[in-house]
Order: C-alpha cells, then structure tokens, then sequence
C-alpha cells in the first residue's frame, strides 16, 4: 500500500503543472468524481480527487481513503519527500498511516497515544485471572513487569483455550517482539474505558439537565402561586 501511495503522489505531481490547464484537469477529474458519485469538498485538492478516483472501484471504505488523502497531503508538505519513492519512508518514519492520519486530526488520539494511555489503565486495572504456562514461567526472569497478550478460543463453557502468548519485547532470535498486538490490545482497553468514561459524562450531564428543568418548574410554580394569592387579596 505504502507504493501505491507513492505513485500516487508521482502521478499528483505530473498532474498539476501549474498552469492555466490546471482549471481543464480539476474540471476533468471533478466530472468524473460527479459520475462515479464520488463525494468531496466543496474546494476538493487535486490530491482529494485523483486519490478517490484511483480507489472508487476498490474496496476500501470512504474512511480509509480520506486517511490516504491526509497521507499525502502532509507528505507534500514534508521536505524530504521530493518523489513517490520517498513516502513509504515517510509513512514508516512517522508512525503508519493512522498515526499521521491522527496526528492531523483535531481532538484525536494517535495509536501510539491510546496505547500508553490504555497502557496506564491496565497498570490500575483489577486483575481478572491468572495464567501460567511452561513457557511464561521459563521467561520469567526476561518478561517480568512488562505486558503480555495470550491468543485464545473460546469455548462453549465460555473458557478461554489459550493457543499462543505474543510478549511486548523479543525474548530470543527466534521469537519476534508482539508489541504491536500488545499497543492494538491497549488501545483497544483505553477506547473500551474512554467510551464508557464519555457514556456516564452524557448521563450525569443529561441528569443535571433534567434537574435544571424541574428546578425551573417548580421556581414557575411558585411564581405562579404567589400571583394567584394576590389576586386572591
């Protein structure tokens, strides 16, 4: 993907030259956007549309081609990227594609930041079971106080079959490091507790909401028992 990406960026810079045939190509490529069905901007980039049209019959979803667009756009502006040859190593460099696609969104959290945040919540987390192995047991001394991910099935009884255990730094040549199934599994606790977090935020927030309104009616009510009491008079 990464070349792809990279002559993507080459056939962008052969496309806009410009030049008063700018206007003739982003007319072109906004036409072939409208009969395909293609949504974007209102002022799209030349990089928006080339990139949608060159996966408008693939199956990547909407999602996955803006990240692409955000790519090359940020690697357009980064001056080491002179050619298409130069953004796989972009890309690696600064993390994967949805690490700079992060990186550029407000109020987003890269990967990496929600996998050290995860990374403190299962430090204070509670522990849910213990499992040991022949293996676990025989690393011990090398895996001692870091994280560990055990690959499992499920059963009909509801037990976890352990099958394999990936360990966050590399305990020999012939095991390689599990730290990207490790940071996925804590980004994916941080986004399990983050959404919950945000989920009790609504409910207290719409509770005091709730309140505020009863307090404004029963405030009404008063008001309007005092008027009727002086008319009484």
């Amino acid at each position: 993907m990464y070349n792809l990406l990279g002559k993507i960026f080459d056939l962008i810079e052969e496309t806009k030259t410009n030049t008063e045939a700018d206007k003739e190509k982003r007319d072109w490529l906004l036409s072939e956007c409208r009969n395909r069905n293609l949504s974007h901007n209102m002022k799209p980039s030349f990089i928006q549309l080339i990139t949608k049209l060159v996966f408008c019959n693939s199956d990547v979803d909407s999602r996955r081609i803006s990240s692409y667009v955000r790519v090359l756009t940020a690697a357009k502006q980064y001056k080491d990227v002179v050619v298409g040859a130069d953004v796989p190593n972009f890309i690696r460099k600064n993390g994967g594609i949805e690490e700079i696609r992060a990186s550029l969104s407000k109020n987003t959290k890269t990967p990496t930041q929600r996998a050290e945040l995860g990374r403190g919540f299962a430090l204070k987390s509670k522990v849910l079971c213990e499992l040991t192995t022949e293996e676990t047991q025989s690393y011990a001394t090398k895996t001692k106080g870091s994280f560990a991910v055990a690959l499992g099935i499920v059963n009909a009884k509801g037990i976890i079959e352990v099958k394999h255990v990936c360990y966050e730094n590399p305990i020999n040549n012939n095991m390689p490091s599990g730290k990207t199934a490790i940071n996925n599994a804590l980004s994916n606790l941080y986004s399990i507790i983050a959404k919950k977090e945000k989920n009790e935020l609504k409910r207290v927030k719409a509770e005091q909401q709730i309140e505020e309104k009863n307090q404004r009616a029963l405030e009404m009510n008063s008001i309007n028992d005092k008027n009727v009491l002086k008319l009484a008079a």
